[in-house]
């Protein structure tokens, strides 16, 4: 029984930092290539569309506690891999707020009972399927904003953080953490049609 819990424990945590680094790897190239030109000098600003907020979303809602430390390690370890100038210094302390986020989220709406906490890829995308993922992107959304950015100033007393910064955190993890689902939802749906996997809501 042990062996087979970190066993699973293992497999956890390799799948949610190779897909926490990979879409962190292609968030960095767009905002390298920000074709909107919505940070031009570089600022510590916030994303207006985070990707990597959807992994963090989804990979804890799948795995629940098993994925936090593959979470955290992802967190500090793909900026250093990928875009070393992409964060300021104290981001190692944000990212705990980042990853605790999600996990308020995700026990505050277990135990107001928001939603039954669970969603399926394979059913039609409306808000009745997938309130239970929208609740929990909105809210740790919100809270990230929020947390991150006060552990940032409390560690790094030589950044502000603007009132624009928070709002663009909350905004950008919801539009990344959503961008994410649909790209997967379109992945699953069209694998389904193609009949190279089988939906386990059909019969």
């Amino acid at each position: 029984m042990l062996n087979e819990r970190i066993f699973h424990f293992l497999k956890v945590s390799i799948t949610v930092y190779i897909f926490y680094t990979l879409i962190y790897a292609v968030w960095s190239y767009l905002q390298i290539l920000d074709l909107a030109n919505l940070n031009p000098n570089k600022e510590w600003l916030g994303s207006v569309c985070y990707l990597p907020h959807g992994v963090r979303v989804l990979m804890f809602c799948f795995f629940r506690y098993y994925s936090i430390p593959a979470l955290y390690l992802a967190e500090i370890t793909s900026p250093v891999f990928v875009g070393p100038n992409d964060y300021i210094d104290g981001w190692n302390a944000a990212a705990i707020g980042s990853v605790l986020s999600v996990i308020i989220a995700v026990e505050l709406i277990k135990w107001s009972k928001a939603a039954n906490g669970t969603f399926s890829f394979f059913r039609p995308i409306n808000f009745k399927n997938y309130k239970f993922i929208i609740l929990v992107i909105i809210i740790s959304a919100l809270i990230n904003g929020l947390l991150a950015n006060s552990i940032i100033t409390l560690v790094n007393p030589n950044v502000t953080i603007e009132v624009t910064t928070v709002m663009r955190f909350f905004i950008g993890d919801i539009l990344g953490s959503l961008s994410v689902m649909l790209a997967i939802w379109v992945i699953f749906t069209t694998l389904v049609d193609t009949r190279l996997i089988i939906s386990p809501e059909k019969d």
